[in-house]
């Protein structure tokens, strides 16, 4: 008799083979990993061996999802384990995390089992067992079949970072998970991280021969991350200076993750990589994309060159979110979950082991993600992995809660600076709120860049200059636009800073950090001082100030008041301390030209601990880490964790008038995801799985994302209607204008405030 291990007809001998051979892959790739080798190769093995219970032969011949009495085939796997004659060899702690990878390696619900079932179903193990053939595994036939003692196994626990063999039983699930999973879903658990390091050497090459003298060379900001390839490090760089490739450098060929906040810089960065440093033929092999809208992308650029394939496509993108490629471009919310240790989180946790993460642009993550950050770089470095954390600006007061959160980081006395480019930016700041009269005045010709820290204050900015400069092309970008329209308006806008043209982009903080443009004039509205200068980043990028008489930066820092976004609310965009200590100390500099060492040292010495320490701002942080500390034991479900780690304040709507204009486009799109497999395959010869994604994506292309606070409104007033999609989704339709150079406007009797 075969026994089986999937509806495909896999069978256990089958499944384990690829387990080994993706198993062999990762020592290949990775010897450096730090687990017990021997123990892995073990628990490979043993895993599925559960399987061969009555029970769980009838359901895959079958074909149905459960048999009344089934036991979690895991929790019999453990009880075929030679528990006794493992302890001699390893030793208990070593055993007892093997036994718990095994027995918790799928997220099941063991709630409502009783030992006495528990031990029933392993008593019946004894006749499948006799007919196994464990000696193709090269696994001896097992002297007792029993449920293991309390010592090495108890009914119903899960370990936790309490136990003393917390680090091994992480290691040893995870990297089974990932094992599993990849032999399961047919690809390689990991590829080679060999390519950074020679394609490096290919750019700089590149450069040198682009260069007018033949002489380019790394700076210095450059070498020294790539010196300390091996070391956690902290780099402070001006903007423009190369941190990408720096951050690049430092990853070399290994395992990597690039971490960025705004996802249109993550867009921008992964292009970058796959267009001007990856393998063309391969970098589906070697860098990959991981936000919620990486479909999207993927979609919009591969149709431009040639006919997608999708299946192509599905496995690409399947890969990516599983780890498998050495470098992978992505956020925040995507990696760093793991720090709530919820149910599944020991694959993250033990990729980073053997991992090296850049976190870019750290000063724009709010509290809450500052202290998953935090938290999560302490767990990556317990376990052996790297960080390198790069900001233009850094807080002393971050400084000091690194220290305490036990980081060690190695870090340049001196921040790197571009001696050629220090003189960028003529600050101006003008005590008074943003106005289109004001900007209308200080527009003269060039490319004007304005930033507002609100759509609504946004909005008003546009409407207003667009009568006041009729013949001046005036351009409008924030979040309030459908994703296509949106994906268009970066294009415009990084088309626009490289040409020769004329004219006002007006913005919010979407183009604030990672973008590559660069404007001859900026006039922004004070959000505080870290935001600022980003801001001032999309100015002067890489020149030198022309006209050291005259202001290239203007700042509106609300007069006696807040300016747009600000306020002690919840909904403030930023702390409202933090903005008045960002008010107060440029207030208390002259106008004049603000050189890349004083910004530095504003930001050191106005967010300073001493300072912040009594604002909600600096209690917010504290106070989310000791709750992650406290409830990091919790046994959530990924799902929960999901929702808190984004900390969800939005919701995904279609404007009335987008659904108006697209109802063919958009029903299609309702058609298929309402289709089961079988209609699918039939109607589009593709992976089922994929076109849903497609076809899910597509409808996303008609789809903003408006304020919590403001979609309940729209609720109150008789504006939002849901339509279903099948039994288990659907999305919300929200009365409102739309157009493609303003974006989405609630109906009247609704403000709009506080968002960006």
């Amino acid at each position: 008799m075969e026994y089986l291990a999937k509806s495909a007809g896999e069978t256990i001998i089958q499944h384990t083979e690829n387990l080994l051979k993706n198993y062999d892959l990762l020592k290949k790739y990775y010897p450096e990993i730090p687990v017990n080798w021997s123990l892995l190769r073990l628990i490979c093995k043993y895993h599925d061996l559960g399987k061969i219970n009555e029970l769980f032969q009838q359901k895959i011949r079958e074909g149905t999802m459960k048999k009344e009495g089934e036991i979690p085939h895991a929790l019999l796997s453990i009880a075929l384990l030679p528990v006794k004659e493992l302890k001699k060899v390893y030793g208990v702690a070593d055993v007892k995390a093997m036994t718990y990878a095994i027995a918790l390696h799928h997220e099941r619900d063991f709630s409502q089992l009783t030992k006495d079932q528990y031990d029933n179903e392993i008593a019946k193990l004894q006749v499948p067992a006799k007919h196994f053939p464990f000696s193709e595994l090269g696994l001896p036939f097992p002297n007792e079949i029993a449920r293991p003692d309390a010592r090495f196994y108890r009914f119903l626990h899960r370990p936790s970072s309490k136990n003393d063999y917390f680090k091994l039983y992480v290691m040893l699930k995870g990297l089974l998970n990932r094992i599993d999973y990849a032999a399961s879903g047919n690809y390689p658990v990991e590829y080679p991280s060999n390519f950074l390091s020679h394609n490096m050497s290919r750019v700089l090459n590149g450069w040198k021969q682009k260069s007018p003298t033949g002489t380019a060379d790394w700076n210095e900001m450059q070498k020294y991350v790539e010196h300390h390839q091996n070391d956690n490090l902290i780099v402070i760089g001006q903007t423009g200076l190369g941190k990408t490739e720096a951050g690049l450098l430092w990853l070399g060929d290994n395992k990597g993750f690039f971490t960025l906040p705004l996802r249109a810089a993550i867009n921008a960065i992964y292009t970058r990589i796959r267009d001007g440093i990856a393998d063309k033929a391969n970098y589906q092999q070697q860098v990959g994309i991981l936000h919620s809208d990486s479909l999207a992308v993927l979609l919009a650029e591969d149709s431009e060159n040639e006919v997608v394939e999708l299946d192509q496509l599905a496995n690409y993108l399947n890969e990516t979110r599983s780890w498998s490629l050495p470098l992978t471009v992505t956020t925040l919310d995507q990696t760093f979950d793991f720090v709530y240790h919820y149910a599944g989180f020991e694959k993250k946790l033990a990729t980073f082991a053997y991992s090296k993460v850049v976190i870019d642009e750290i000063q724009m993550y709010s509290p809450d993600l500052l202290a998953y950050l935090l938290k999560g770089l302490k767990e990556i470095q317990d376990f052996g992995g790297k960080f390198l954390v790069m900001t233009a600006t850094l807080p002393t007061y971050l400084l000091d809660l690194f220290q305490s959160q036990g980081l060690k980081w190695e870090m340049s006395e001196q921040p790197f600076l571009d001696e050629d480019l220090l003189e960028r930016h003529y600050l101006q700041l003008i005590k008074d709120n943003l106005s289109a009269e004001m900007v209308a005045k200080l527009y003269q010709n060039g490319k004007l860049l304005v930033i507002c820290n609100t759509v609504r204050k946004a909005k008003e900015i546009y409407q207003e200059l667009s009568t006041l400069l009729p013949k001046v092309e005036i351009q409008l970008i924030h979040s309030q636009f459908i994703r296509k329209d949106r994906q268009q308006k970066e294009q415009e806008i990084m088309k626009f800073a490289q040409s020769n043209q004329a004219g006002i982009w007006i913005a919010t903080q979407v183009v604030e950090a990672s973008l590559d443009i660069d404007f001859d004039l900026l006039i922004t509205e004070l959000s505080e001082l870290n935001g600022l200068f980003q801001r001032m980043g999309r100015c002067y990028r890489k020149r030198s100030l022309v006209n050291r008489n005259k202001p290239n930066v203007y700042v509106f820092d609300g007069g006696d008041n807040f300016t747009s976004g600000i306020s002690k609310s919840e909904y403030s965009i930023v702390h409202d301390e933090i903005f008045s200590l960002s008010k107060k100390a440029l207030r208390n500099r002259e106008d004049g030209i603000l050189n890349e060492h004083e910004k530095m040292s504003l930001i050191a010495e106005t967010y300073t601990t001493e300072a912040l320490k009594e604002t909600s701002y600096y209690h917010d942080i504290t106070t989310m880490l000791a709750w992650l500390s406290v409830t990091e034991n919790d046994d959530k479900s990924e799902k929960e964790v999901k929702r808190l780690f984004r900390n969800i304040q939005s919701r995904a709507i279609i404007p009335q008038k987008i659904y108006d204009n697209f109802t063919t486009e958009i029903n299609e799109c309702v058609r298929v995801l309402t289709l089961n497999s079988k209609e699918i395959s039939q109607q589009f010869k593709e992976n089922p799985s994929i076109i849903r994604r497609v076809y899910r994506s597509k409808l996303d292309d008609y789809k903003i994302s408006i304020a919590e606070w403001l979609f309940i409104k729209c609720i109150r007033q008789n504006q939002v209607r849901f339509k279903e999609i099948g039994k288990y989704e659907g999305f919300y339709i929200v009365d409102g204008e739309y157009s493609e150079d303003y974006g989405f406007e609630a109906l009247q009797g609704v403000a709009e405030d506080r968002f960006f």
